[in-house]
């Protein structure tokens, strides 16, 4: 043995780290609980990872060698719902003994509370447990069980799937169980403690498997669906390819869409639609044209309007104006002895250069003006001149020509040039007919340009009454709208330049491929979420694959294969051998032999020894098929060395009075160290049952469930036929002879008529078992096989008296218990008189015990 454990401590070394984990964590605490399997698979992943410790774990050989599992027993089963017809309104009570025979006449619901117990224990044949068929309505199924384990009162409330683990190694005995062995493979139960061990496991690595299968499948797949168009471009098979390796480099790469990428898309699709390319290109240049022509139109007026510019007029304006001041000063100086007003005057002057132009035009070709020869006239009034006169004509003359009326003169056409730089503004109607020219589809587009001009107009509208810099308002900066409109004139001339070139070749196609590769781009930009969430989802399912990998059970299965050819077959055998031969039934030819091993699971089948003909169920009888799965189903169980419950559904059914005897007797032995359960409809199996655990002082508990109006499986009193005389003949006196005499008492006299009846037909039973037991000393019973004659010496206590008491009683009861003539019916006595005949039962079964022989 040593060397078998040195062995597989060396090959258990070399096995990942959470499964050493996992093992020592089932040998020490023989339980595997649903916080371990979480815990293991956060090894697992960290395994795959590479991220757990690498230090080895160290398992004492003593480890594969598990304790036997705590005692376990079945307290009650209560709270029912949806399971087959059951509705009891008291809980199901299995008692305080090892051994507890649940009676109950066919239909009272004992099929459906072993239905039950199977899917809440994991039984092999669990089949489908169906709700109350004839209640429409899908009925929520639930059950609550209560158990103890090692002393401690637990409950678990089964919710309609599941099984319970801690209730798991409970087995169970029923019609399908013979299906298994004899119709065909089945595992064994049993196993030595070292396959034990490996057992453990493979379920502790198809656990975890099966918690990472979970995990795995609480996470499926959000990926959109891609139009089949678009699967084809270089995106599309980009995006059909992704997984766990896809890098958010990549992502962005294949899912990134810009503005200027849906502009290039609209463009293609105007390209595709394009009919006359090469018009298109002149017509886009006309476009060109008339946005540059808007754009250098509104930097002219910029610069027109500049506050340099606008200095510039200002500075004019004031020199202007400061010269004409002083010739105006001058001038009033000069003629300040005129008899006329206005001398020198703008008015004034102009009148003078009026009088110049037609006197050096028409009147005096020849001469300077003004003409003050000899005999001139005035070239306005066309009087003679006379000497005062020509004398202030030539002061006048002087005036003009002086310096400060030169300066003055100057100065006043310098303003007028430079205000003459500012040119007028388009109106509105020109400007919009000029923005529609540039086909810019944007309002938006429209009203920034009118009001830039707005503001341009405004901007010269203050103009002439700005005196001073200060006074200039705020400058104009160059608007947006500028930069946009020179961006769509050279998007237009590249525009162009390409609708030149679809003129020159067939490009369409080129031009298609790259319109489907921009819309699957945009496509991807949309559900870029769900790309980044999948891209995740993959890496998770990645990391929880590779963790399965090392829950493989190939190599633990190979091993526990190789042992179990050694250890297991002869063993198992030998038990059922033991069986058969404890049940009398050496007779039938049968042989349990090893089929197979798969996966670590030993498999067995039954056969006829010697025969030609293996089919069971041809040759042998339904009796010899039942007391061969019985055998077969203790030496499957009693292997396992565990404490936990045995429960069987009528296990006799076809058997003889011999098999029958054999089963109970092998029952009570196997009570002595664990709970025994027998559901049956039998009152012979109850009378044996309690015949055979007498003689091994044994007491079983008796529970009865019959069928109410509300539903099966209502627990009740046990049949009086197998009660205890005295306690049932109490009940009917202080109990139910009551219940009638307080009904007579309140008037409900039929209600009275049916409970007397009733006690009256109890009454003779127990009148009848009371001559078995009592009169007779139990010398032959119902439902027993033997004859005591030893207690044949206790008959010598009997008297005529004595039969006579109990004969007068049976005759006077009898017509209650059996059926009656509709044309003489049986007279109920008076309930008194019922009470004084049970009084005068229970006296003389007290004195007849008493009496000496």
């Amino acid at each position: 043995m040593s060397n078998r454990m040195e062995y597989l401590s060396k090959w258990f070394s070399e096995r990942p780290q959470w499964l050493q984990i996992a093992a020592t964590r089932l040998l020490q605490q023989s339980e595997f609980t649903v916080k371990d399997i979480s815990e293991l698979t956060t090894l697992c992943q960290q395994d795959a990872a590479g991220k757990l410790s690498k230090t080895s774990c160290s398992i004492p050989a003593s480890a594969f060698s598990p304790g036997t599992a705590g005692n376990l027993r079945l307290c009650s089963i209560s709270d029912i719902e949806g399971v087959n017809a059951l509705s009891p309104k008291k809980p199901l009570v299995f008692g305080k003994g090892n051994i507890t025979i649940v009676y109950g006449n066919n239909g009272s619901g004992k099929s459906g509370y072993v239905r039950l117990l199977k899917h809440v224990c994991g039984a092999r044949e669990m089949a489908t447990l169906h709700c109350n068929v004839y209640k429409p309505g899908s009925a929520v199924q639930k059950a609550c069980i209560s158990f103890e384990q090692d002393g401690i009162v637990k409950s678990h409330t089964w919710s309609g799937q599941g099984i319970c683990d801690e209730l798991n190694n409970v087995d169970i005995y029923d019609t399908s169980f013979g299906k298994v062995f004899v119709s065909s493979e089945d595992e064994v139960s049993y196993e030595p403690p070292v396959l034990l061990f490996f057992s453990s496991l493979i379920l502790a690595c198809e656990k975890v498997a099966s918690a990472l299968d979970a995990e795995a499948n609480r996470h499926p797949s959000k990926k959109p669906n891609m139009p089949a168009d678009k699967k084809v471009t270089p995106e599309g098979i980009w995006y059909e390819s992704i997984s766990y390796k896809t890098t958010a480099k990549g992502i962005d790469k294949h899912c990134i869409f810009s503005s200027s990428d849906e502009s290039e898309i609209q463009t293609l699709l105007q390209r595709l639609a394009e009919q006359a390319p090469a018009e298109k290109a002149k017509q886009l240049r006309k476009q060109k044209q008339h946005i540059d022509t808007l754009v250098q139109d509104a930097q002219k007026y910029l610069e027109q309007l500049s506050d340099e510019n606008i200095r510039r007029i200002i500075a004019a304006k004031k020199k202007s104006i400061l010269k004409k001041t002083a010739a105006d000063a001058s001038a009033n100086k000069v003629f300040s002895g005129s008899e006329l007003e206005g001398i020198g005057s703008d008015i004034w002057k102009a009148l003078w250069e009026a009088a110049r132009n037609y006197s050096v035009s028409t009147a005096y070709k020849e001469t300077e003006y003004p003409n003050v020869s000899d005999g001139s006239r005035c070239v306005l009034c066309h009087q003679t001149l006379t000497q005062e006169a020509k004398e202030r004509l030539i002061s006048f003359e002087n005036f003009v020509k002086g310096e400060m009326q030169k300066a003055a003169s100057d100065a006043t056409k310098e303003y007028e040039t430079v205000s003459q730089t500012i040119e007028a503004l388009p109106t509105s109607e020109t400007l919009k007919a000029r923005i529609d020219a540039t086909s810019i589809p944007q309002d938006e587009f429209a009203s920034r340009v009118t009001e830039f001009f707005a503001q341009l107009q405004a901007r010269k509208d203050q103009l002439p009454e700005i005196d001073s810099e200060e006074a200039i308002p705020d400058p104009l900066l160059s608007p947006k709208w500028i930069e946009k409109a020179n961006a769509h004139s050279k998007s237009l001339d590249e525009l162009a330049a390409k609708y030149d070139e679809d003129a020159k070749s067939d490009n369409r196609e080129e031009i298609k491929k790259k319109l489907n590769s921009l819309q699957t781009r945009k496509w991807l930009s949309e559900h870029r979420v769900a790309i980044d969430e999948e891209v995740s989802r993959l890496k998770l399912l990645n990391q929880i694959q590779k963790a399965k990998k090392t829950t493989n059970t190939k190599a633990i299965s190979q091993k526990k294969g190789e042992l179990a050819e050694v250890l297991i077959t002869d063993e198992f055998v030998q038990r059922f051998n033991t069986e058969i031969k404890a049940f009398g039934a050496s007779q039938v030819k049968v042989e349990l032999v090893k089929t197979k091993v798969s996966k670590g699971r030993v498999l067995h089948k039954l056969q006829l020894r010697g025969a030609s003909q293996s089919g069971l169920n041809d040759v042998l009888s339904e009796g010899e098929n039942r007391i061969v799965s019985i055998a077969a189903f203790l030496a499957d169980v009693t292997g396992k060395g565990n404490h936990a419950p045995f429960v069987f559904d009528d296990p006799i059914s076809s058997l003889d009075q011999s098999y029958e005897e054999a089963v109970v007797q092998r029952l009570i032995e196997l009570s002595r160290e664990k709970q025994i359960i027998v559901f049956t409809h039998r009152l012979s199996l109850l009378g044996t049952v309690r015949h055979f655990a007498e003689k091994k002082s044994i007491k079983p508990d008796v529970v009865s469930v019959r069928s109410a109006d509300w539903g099966t499986g209502e627990p009740a009193p046990i049949p009086l036929s197998q009660s205890d005389i005295k306690t049932a003949l109490n009940t009917l006196m202080n109990q139910r002879y009551q219940d009638a005499k307080k009904a007579r008492e309140n008037g409900d006299f039929e209600l009275a008529e049916i409970l007397l009846k009733s006690i009256c037909s109890d009454f003779r039973t127990l009148v009848e078992r009371s001559i078995e037991n009592d009169l007779l000393c139990g010398v032959v019973q119902r439902f027993q096989r033997p004859v005591h004659t030893l207690k044949l010496k206790d008959l010598s206590k009997l008297r005529g008296a004595d039969c006579n008491l109990l004969d007068s009683l049976m005759t006077k009861y009898s017509g209650f218990e059996h059926s009656q003539p509709e044309e003489s019916p049986v007279e109920l006595p008076k309930p008194d008189d019922i009470l004084t005949d049970m009084i005068s039962l229970k006296d003389w079964r007290e004195e007849y015990a008493k009496r000496a022989v």
